[in-house]
Formats: structure tokens, sequence, C-alpha cells
């Protein structure tokens, strides 16, 4: 299933013993990287300054921390650098704004 990432149910699904998985870099990471301007399309990127909440809750939920990466992920699918403003306005939804494609120009990796 899926939960919302608010620290409020994120606290209460650990309280009630479920696991979770999470993207620490959340909207924001998407926009990391290429192609935006001065970085290179072989870098990887993660955002973790500031976003150590996950880290203190997990503490408090006395449950594991298992960092996992996947590298290449942003290998799957290509995008377009949309102007800043889409960055801005994703945040606050809190959904994601980008145009991508795969292989082919198709919407598949």
């Amino acid at each position: 299933g899926a939960v919302d990432a608010s620290r409020s149910a994120v606290s209460k699904t650990l309280s009630l013993g479920d696991r979770i998985g999470l993207a620490p870099g959340g909207i924001a990471e998407m926009f990391e990287g290429y192609p935006k301007p001065n970085t290179h399309p072989d870098d990887e990127y993660t955002i973790l300054a500031n976003r150590k909440g996950f880290i203190r809750m997990a503490i408090q939920h006395n449950v594991p921390v298992v960092p996992i990466y996947a590298f290449g992920a942003t290998k799957l699918f290509k995008r377009f650098q949309l102007p800043e403003v889409f960055e801005t306005v994703s945040k606050m939804l809190r959904i994601s704004i980008c145009v991508f494609f795969g292989r082919f120009g198709l919407p598949i990796p």
C-alpha cells in the first residue's frame, strides 16, 4: 500500500508496526541532475541536506534504517528541462510536473 509522506502519517504507520520505504529527496530530487544546467548526464544526484527527520523518527520508533540507492534509475527516462516555475509549483502541490520520455520517445523505459 501507500502512505502519505507527512510526519503524522509516517509516525502512525510505524507505531502500528508497519515498515515503510521512502525517498528522502522527494520531488525536489526529481529536478536535480541532467538536463539541469551545469550537470552531466552520467552523474547521479541525491538530496539529503535538511532531510534527517526520517532518521529521528526511526530512532523514536526503534526501527532500523536500511539505506538503498538505485544506481542508474536516472537513465530509465529522459526529461525535458522545464522552466524553474514548474519545480516551484511541483513542490507547492507536492506532485511532480515533468515531461519524461523513454526509448523512441515513448512514455516507457
